[in-house]
This record gives C-alpha cells, sequence and structure tokens, in this order.
C-alpha cells in the first residue's frame, strides 16, 4: 500500500488496542499521541470502534470492493454507450449516461441533483478509474474499519456531494459572473475524485505522521502531502489552468473531510491523563 507506519511509545499502542483495529492495522499512525482515548461514541452508546459485524453487517472490506465494482459496472456503461455511438448511431444510450452520471450546472439546474452524487461511482477513462479505486483500496480500508460501514459510505457519499457541488457551482455560476466564461455550465466532470480526496484528508488528519511515499519512491508525513495537494488544487483553481482534472471538486472533498474531522471526530478525542 506504499503507506510506512510510524508508532511512538506505549500511549499509543494502549489507544491503538482500544479502538480494537484488527490484527495486522494496529499502528497506523499517530495521530493518537496528541489526541487519546478516542470515544467517538454518541449519547446513545453507538460507537466508531471496530466491534465485531453483526451476520447481517456488511464488513468494511466488503463495502469497498462494492464501490470498485459499481465504478468497474458504470465504467462498462460508459463504453457501451459510446460504442453504440459509433457503431450504431444510437446516441440514447450516451445521453442518458451524460444527464445521471456526470456533474454539470445544466443538469443540476434541470433538476437531477442526484448528479452531485452518481459521478462519485463514474469514470470514463481507464487510468482515472484505476488511479482512484487504487487509493480508495489504499486508504478507504482504514478508515471504513475506523468509522464503520455505515458511516463510511455516508462520508464518502458526503464528500461527493460536497465535492460535486462546489465544482458545478463553480463552472456553472460563479465563472460566468466573476469573468464571464459559460463553457463550464455544460462542460461534464466526473470520477470518483471528490471522495478520494476526502478519505485521503481525511487519513492524514487522524494519522498526520504516517509516511506515505510520493510516486512510491519519496517518504513524507501524510499531513505534508495533504497540505501539498490541497495547495496544488488551490493554485489551479485560482490560476485558471486549463486541465482534465477538477481542482474544484477536490477542494470541495477535501472541505467535507475536514470539517467532518473538526466538528464530528475531534470533539469526541480524549486525552489521556
Amino acid at each position: 500500500r506504499n503507506i510506512s507506519t510510524l508508532l511512538h511509545g506505549n500511549k499509543s499502542h494502549q489507544v491503538l488496542s482500544e479502538l480494537r483495529f484488527p490484527r495486522g492495522q494496529q499502528g497506523r499512525g499517530a495521530r493518537w499521541e496528541q489526541h487519546t482515548k478516542a470515544d467517538y461514541g454518541s449519547k446513545r452508546g453507538n460507537s466508531y470502534r471496530n466491534d465485531p459485524p453483526r451476520r447481517t453487517e456488511i464488513t468494511p472490506e466488503t463495502v469497498i470492493y462494492l464501490i470498485i465494482s459499481i465504478n468497474g459496472v458504470v465504467f462498462l456503461m460508459w463504453h457501451t454507450a459510446m460504442s453504440r455511438k459509433d457503431s450504431l448511431g444510437d446516441s440514447k444510450m450516451l445521453q442518458m449516461m451524460m444527464g445521471n452520471f456526470a456533474t454539470m450546472w445544466a443538469n443540476v439546474r434541470e433538476g437531477r441533483i442526484w448528479t452531485l452524487i452518481t459521478p462519485a461511482f463514474s469514470h470514463v477513462e481507464p487510468m482515472h478509474l484505476m488511479f482512484n479505486m487504487f487509493m480508495l483500496y489504499s486508504f478507504g480500508g482504514d478508515i471504513a474499519k475506523l468509522l464503520g460501514t455505515k458511516r463510511f459510505v455516508l462520508f464518502y457519499l458526503g464528500a461527493a456531494l460536497c465535492g460535486n457541488l462546489v465544482s458545478a457551482v463553480g463552472r456553472g455560476v460563479v465563472l460566468p459572473l466573476l469573468r464571464g466564461d459559460h463553457s463550464g455550465i455544460a462542460t461534464p466532470s466526473l470520477g470518483a475524485s471528490t471522495s478520494v480526496v476526502g478519505i485521503t484528508t481525511l487519513y492524514a488528519c487522524l494519522f498526520p505522521t504516517s509516511t506515505l511515499h510520493l510516486f512510491a519512491i519519496i517518504p513524507m508525513p501524510a499531513w505534508v502531502a495533504a497540505v501539498g495537494l490541497i495547495g496544488w488544487d488551490m493554485w489551479r483553481v485560482m490560476s485558471s489552468e486549463k486541465s482534465k482534472t477538477d481542482g474544484a471538486g477536490h477542494l470541495g472533498g477535501a472541505a467535507a473531510a475536514l470539517g467532518y474531522y473538526w466538528f464530528r471526530l475531534r470533539p469526541h478525542i480524549r486525552r489521556l491523563r
């Protein structure tokens, strides 16, 4: 997974054991050295802890594979639609995909608000799909184990909603008002990047000193990698650099993760006495 873990001191071992990470997952970073005795439980006693799943519950590993599978199916649907258009001249399926699995202000304006979420399962380019699914597999499993499957799915969808909303409003409303650029109103954006950026940003918040390897070679702390990627996206958005990458969507996903960590997780982390 290109992740090396840093773990210092007995207190980290104690707190990580309280979180009940499964064997082999202990030591995923040192966030708990500063914010320890994690207690994510609600007033009713529900907990984020990794309790053994019930028979009817979906395991964290399974939910990751399900998301990857859905992305794979939608990828095949895109290519089926494009093949039908090229070989048969039938563009109905392609129009259906554009109207339901791509984010753009034109879709939102016409009432298809589900397109603020469905693009998180939608890819056209093979490398785009492979990279996002690799990142989801690498980081999503740890976050799903910590949050639980239900909260992880809600977080995945929430990051997608936030990122795609920022993207659609930015390209369809802000740019036309500020620069008179109306080209983005009907320009589609799709991909799981909004959710994946949210997951990796949340990982960096929880485990900032975990070592990640940029390009599988250059080691750096998770927080440095996250700050660098967010800064890069901010520069691209501010400079209006023409790129296939939706920097605004990435920033929206990162903002969702930062908000979730700061307002939902952080208040429930107690220090060791």
